[in-house]
């Protein structure tokens, strides 16, 4: 059996293949949105967390450090997407240990299919744990999130007309007044 010929991007395989409409149908039919009467009681669960956050112990003033098992350096903890994820388990009335193979995404992130660009939004307070501007999704799915773009404006338009919120991270702000030109 003869291997087909690589393309040069894989996102366009997928498109031609399978088609961004089956794409959308699979995230459309699996992704768990926070109540909305929940967003608006609280919104932000964990201000006190944002993504590359050092962690401290419980007093707040002893870091917690982590010792690389291969290396042995020792270096201050940092927050991944901890926080984000029990967040989103809780404001669905969910325990993490009681969603495997599901995975939080976050909406409103950076653009980058090459991650290559820092994500100063997840780095903000006021948007890394906010329920609003995440969703639980099959773990298989959450690449799309983060490489699609066409994914993540379906999203962004869903957390839009769910919450009737958007980030106004000041770093989208051209972004952002291009989507209400859109969506009006």
């Amino acid at each position: 059996m003869t291997q087909p010929e690589i393309e040069l991007d894989g996102l366009e395989a997928l498109r031609t293949r399978i088609g961004v409409k089956t794409i959308m149908g699979w995230i459309e039919g699996t992704a768990r949105w926070v109540d909305p009467k929940t967003f608006r009681l609280l919104p932000v669960w964990y201000p006190e967390h944002a993504r590359g956050a050092p962690f401290y112990k419980e007093n707040w003033t002893t870091e917690q450090m982590n010792t690389s098992k291969i290396s042995k350096l020792t270096v201050h903890k940092r927050e991944g997407n901890r926080y984000a994820s029990l967040a989103l388990s809780a404001a669905l009335g969910l325990k993490k240990q009681d969603r495997p193979n599901w995975s939080c995404c976050h909406v409103w992130g950076v653009d980058d299919a090459k991650f290559q660009k820092e994500n100063k939004l997840v780095r903000a307070h006021c948007f890394y744990s906010c329920v609003g501007n995440m969703i639980l999704l099959p773990t298989p799915l959450k690449a799309f999130t983060d490489s699609m773009p066409e994914v993540k404006a379906m999203l962004r338009l869903c957390a839009r007309n769910l919450y009737d919120w958007h980030c106004d991270h000041e770093s989208l702000a051209g972004e952002v007044r291009d989507w209400e030109n859109f969506t009006d």
